[in-house]
């Protein structure tokens, strides 16, 4: 049994099938179901039932995907331990943004490791905050931000600040500021898709406000919401920076409300915040951001 088959068979059971599994193997198909067969064969046990939406694990399967996942884990341990017997910290880790890597601090942050630990590095993906979330649950992110509370036991999570949002309006519809919230109901509102927390805080808000938008456009991305709506194509939700961005393009005004706000967390499994690579990053993420060590949080501390 050799481990790239272990690999294999935890990365295709998390993906539910063997395109996905691929993809994130950087195998070609053929290559991933031979791999599968040279495990069920050694292990004389079907793992997988193929199915048209995919694969789907056995009951064998299901009770061996545990213990495949503790191989690999050991594993990795032993080679992390093995690598950082010496006096520098080496690892690679994947990093996950949940929006632009500015207000993240992102650079701050690559800078502060790299002058401490040059041989740590941060690979970067942009991500949505829940899909953050998911990736690290399936161990295919080792950390990330991310809006909101963390929604898994496996999660801990470090706070780092409350963020606050502004409804952005661009200077066409200045008129209707006087008139409030109401004023805006008609116009179309530029809107982030999917199962995004910060869309939790929106739906409260417009009841809250007893307003119901008559148009919604939906629009996947910081970047182009804030464009859109510093071009007069509509109203939305906007940080700080994202306003100051906004201006830059054209103007957009700032309506505040004290209920449009969320926390932003740096997440990872528990189990790693043991890891020292991992804990060097937590680490600097806490100065970058200059946040207190006051021990770290989960989705059962909400």
């Amino acid at each position: 049994m050799e481990l790239y088959q272990l690999r294999t068979f935890v990365t295709v059971a998390e993906a539910g099938h063997l395109t996905r599994a691929a993809e994130r193997l950087h195998a070609s198909q053929p290559t991933v179901s031979a791999h599968i067969k040279a495990l069920e064969d050694e292990l004389d046990t079907r793992l997988f039932i193929r199915t048209p939406k995919g694969m789907r694990l056995t009951e064998a399967g299901g009770r061996l995907l545990p213990r495949a996942r503790g191989v690999l884990e050991a594993v990795g341990e032993l080679e992390l331990e093995a690598r950082n017997l010496g006096d520098e910290l080496v690892g690679n880790l994947t990093l996950g943004l949940n929006t632009d890597a500015e207000y993240l601090r992102v650079v701050p942050l690559l800078t502060s490791l790299g002058e401490d630990h040059p041989k740590v590095t941060l690979q970067i993906m942009q991500s949505a905050s829940t899909s953050v979330q998911g990736e690290i649950r399936d161990h295919t992110m080792d950390c990330g931000f991310t809006f909101g509370e963390p929604r898994y036991p496996e999660l801990m999570a470090v706070r780092l600040e409350t963020t606050r949002f502004f409804v952005g309006v661009p200077d066409v519809w200045k008129d209707r500021l006087k008139g409030g919230l109401p004023a805006l109901a008609d116009l179309p509102w530029i809107m982030d898709p999917g199962d995004n927390p910060v869309q939790r805080i929106v739906e409260p808000f417009f009841t809250s406000h007893g307003i119901r938008p008559a148009k919604r456009l939906e629009v996947d991305g910081d970047e182009v919401i804030r464009v859109l709506v510093a071009a007069g194509k509509g109203v939305s939700f906007l940080r700080e920076n994202e306003l100051k961005a906004a201006n830059r393009i054209g103007l957009v005004h700032a309506m505040p409300f004290e209920e449009l706000s969320i926390a932003l967390h740096f997440v990872c499994l528990k189990r790693r915040d043991q890891d020292p690579v991992m804990r060097a990053v937590i680490e600097h993420v806490r100065r970058v951001w200059e946040v207190e060590d006051d021990g770290p949080r989960g989705a059962a501390d909400k």
